[in-house]
């Protein structure tokens, strides 16, 4: 059974073919083929899988696919954030000759790969207990945004993935510190504030300008000037972050770490994700090392009457940059 898996991004969309065998993983999946394709550039995602399946001679001979996206899926059709992009799963598969064809949003395809994951794809925070009950797991990504999603392993014995929005849930503070960071962030943004707002690229540079305009910390000129001239300024301020070379930038990501900690216990709790909380997308590996300083776990604890609960449940950073690819195959292999 060759099983096509896809993961599409603003900028890069990733393809993986995959043959159902004896000697595969957990899904009996065997990696066969991979290759990238800028996702701007294609007119559509149908152009790009069209001339992935033909330059690998694999035309017609798909028999599942499944591709994780930016953006909810609604009655089998997605509109892709960030690209112009409308896909409807019965229209691909009957247009690319693939005879089950699912499309699921990117973070629920790395929520059903979560069981699958292996030792050395992941960084562990902190071990949980062993007597914890392994049914239900789930995801926490921040990035552009805070993606969430989870997944539970049913009756027939198959994890099922779910998507969700609890990144846009309320930023709820906890100390004198957050409160002033929450009101700072109401006066700017005018609106409600989410916890994306501030665990998010985005939401680095919004804490950074937070400990700058209330006079917490100060911002050198040398830094002002490097973060102006930054493609993505959240990496300047998160790379001297972890290298102490900046106060603002050491205590932006303290905080950063703190709050991130405190949303993984959150999440855990909405879910009952004894099975394990895995921090994915891309901010989390890149700042390994302050997260693992011990703050993050600490405040993942700290759920008061309910800490025994989280107490049981394993923290991880993803490393494995391919993990929604193999969620994907699992998916289809399940079709």
């Amino acid at each position: 059974m060759t099983i096509l898996a896809g993961d599409v991004g603003g900028t890069k969309t990733r393809l993986v073919l995959y043959e159902r065998t004896e000697a595969g993983n957990r899904h009996g999946l065997e990696h066969r083929i991979a290759a990238d394709f800028g996702s701007r550039s294609a007119a559509s995602l149908e152009a790009i899988v069209r001339e992935f399946l033909e330059r690998n001679n694999v035309a017609g001979r798909i028999e599942a696919a499944c591709i994780g996206l930016p953006g909810p899926v609604v009655h089998g059709t997605v509109r892709a954030t960030n690209l112009p992009w409308v896909i409807e799963e019965r229209a691909f598969g009957e247009n690319l000759g693939i005879p089950k064809v699912r499309l699921v949003n990117d973070h629920a395809a790395t929520a059903a790969a979560l069981p699958l994951l292996k030792p050395e794809d992941l960084i562990t925070l902190y071990p949980g207990r062993e007597e914890r009950e392994r049914r239900v797991f789930a995801v926490l990504a921040p990035g552009t945004g805070l993606g969430q999603a989870y997944s539970v392993l049913g009756a027939d014995g198959r994890q099922h993935p779910f998507p969700s929005e609890g990144g846009h849930v309320e930023f709820a503070p906890k100390d004198e510190l957050e409160f002033d960071l929450l009101k700072y962030l109401q006066e700017k943004l005018r609106k409600r504030v989410s916890i994306e707002r501030v665990l998010s690229g985005p939401g680095i540079m919004n804490i950074y300008s937070f400990l700058r305009d209330r006079s917490y910390k100060e911002e050198p000129e040398a830094l002002r000037a490097e973060i102006a001239a930054a493609p993505v300024p959240a990496a300047v301020v998160s790379g001297h972050g972890l290298s102490g070379k900046y106060s603002i930038c050491s205590m932006t990501m303290d905080i950063f770490a703190r709050l991130l900690g405190s949303q993984a216990g959150d999440v855990v709790l909405t879910y009952l994700s004894t099975g394990g909380l895995f921090l994915g997308g891309g901010i989390p590996p890149k700042v390994a090392a302050k997260l693992a300083e011990g703050e993050t776990v600490e405040a993942f604890l700290q759920k008061g009457r309910l800490s025994p609960l989280v107490e049981m449940t394993p923290l991880h950073i993803i490393k494995n940059d391919r993990t929604a690819l193999l969620g994907a195959a699992a998916i289809a292999a399940s079709l």
